[in-house]
């Protein structure tokens, strides 16, 4: 069987692989298990945590590295490892927090994304209306009250479109910070560790397996997918992604509840069996 020209496919989780009512379609989980058929390896890129992703983890049966955190983690399926690639330290993640609670509105909830656990003081109704039964938190009367051995891998704010605003110039402000902010959703704004990315966990993971970038497609929505695009041979963003990421982008697939991962295989990468047998 002749080598496929994209042998290494990795996903973005929400609204890319998983539908709007959080799930992975059985079309787009059979053609993942084609594609790997095939000869091909797949994996996930996603902000979520390892508790909000172990379940899809586990339904595609992946046995490669898998991205986390947006990049500041990577936990591998064969060893049961989560493997931190670089961290908030506890004095800067206080600060932030301080910070942030005094020149934000009170309505914008925020979390701290531990190793094993998200904590926050509140959850809003935009919060509510985005995560879904996965999204285990335990809530504090204050971020002061966070345990002493919290491992901070980064911060989440969920705002709506005038507070997101104030959150980008905060940033702004703030970017000689070692840190780095991304938007992973239209109402999710992220802190992450400097050099945490998608981009650059994804490039560990194809070093890690003998790949190269050029061997790499890439599917995602949003921003916080940009730094896989700009190093993935094949970069697809789907129909319901924000303009950036489309405009970043090789190929427009179908929505998100359109079965986009399956348009993706079936198209665009399985074809290439037959091209290079030619």
């Amino acid at each position: 069987m002749k080598s496929l020209f994209y042998p290494f496919l990795v996903s973005d989780l929400d609204g890319t692989l998983l539908n709007d009512s959080k799930e992975i379609s059985a079309e787009n989980r059979d053609s993942i298990a084609l594609f790997r058929e095939n000869g091909g390896i797949f994996t996930l890129a996603t902000g979520r945590s390892y508790k909000e992703s172990i379940k899809f983890i586990e339904q595609l049966q992946l046995t490669c590295p898998v991205i986390l955190y947006n990049g500041a983690m990577i936990y591998d399926p064969a060893t049961g490892q989560l493997n931190p690639v670089c961290l908030i330290s506890r004095s800067l993640m206080l600060s932030i927090l301080k910070d942030l609670e005094q020149k934000l509105p009170s309505s914008v909830d925020i979390f701290v994304y531990g190793t094993d656990k998200i904590y926050g003081t509140q959850v809003g109704e935009l919060t509510k209306a985005w995560s879904d039964a996965d999204f285990s938190l335990e809530l504090l009367p204050s971020f002061a009250s966070l345990p002493d051995d919290v491992v901070c891998v980064k911060l989440v704010a969920v705002a709506d479109t005038e507070e997101m605003k104030e959150l980008v110039q905060w940033s702004r402000a703030n970017s000689h910070l070692p840190i780095d902010c991304v938007l992973s959703a239209d109402h999710y704004f992220e802190i992450l560790p400097a050099g945490a990315s998608k981009g650059n966990a994804l490039l560990k993971v194809l070093k890690t397996l003998g790949f190269s970038p050029s061997q790499a497609a890439a599917v995602g929505d949003h921003l916080n997918d940009l730094s896989m695009f700009r190093i993935a041979g094949l970069p697809a963003a789907v129909k319901n992604a924000h303009p950036q990421a489309q405009n970043h982008a090789q190929l427009i697939l179908p929505s998100n509840n359109d079965n986009a991962v399956a348009h993706l295989i079936q198209n665009h990468l399985l074809p290439t069996l037959s091209q290079t047998s030619n």
